[in-house]
C-alpha cells in the first residue's frame, strides 16, 4: 500500500508519508519525500501541546526518514506533525 500523494495548495507537495509501527513500545519510524524544494518543521507533540521533538528543515527537497525514540515518555497518544509553508499534516502516534 503507498500513501497516497497529498498536494498542499501553492504548488508545495509531500508525499509518499509514512509514519511505522503505530502504535509503538518505543520506536517510531518517519518518512516522506518533499517533491519540491521547501521549509518544513517536524515535529512530536504530546496531548498537551508541548513539543518532545522538534526539526526544522531549510529549503529541503527529497526523501527523509528519520527514528524518533519515544522510550523515555509516558504512554499515551502523541501527535507528529509536518509544518510546511501553506499547511500543517498531523498524524496520530500511540504509544503503548
Amino acid at each position: 500500500w503507498t500513501q497516497p500523494t497529498q498536494r498542499i495548495e501553492g504548488g508545495e507537495a509531500i508525499s509518499h508519508l509514512d509514519v511505522y509501527p503505530n502504535p509503538s513500545k518505543d520506536v517510531f519510524n518517519i518518512s516522506f519525500t518533499s517533491e519540491r524544494v521547501q521549509d518544513l518543521r517536524v515535529r512530536v507533540l504530546n496531548v498537551m501541546g508541548e513539543e518532545i521533538v522538534k526539526e526544522d528543515l531549510q529549503q529541503f527537497v527529497g526523501e527523509y526518514t528519520k527514528q524518533i525514540n519515544l522510550d523515555n515518555n509516558s504512554k499515551g497518544i502523541y501527535f507528529f506533525e509536518l509544518e510546511t509553508n501553506k499547511s500543517t499534516i498531523r498524524r496520530k502516534l500511540i504509544l503503548q
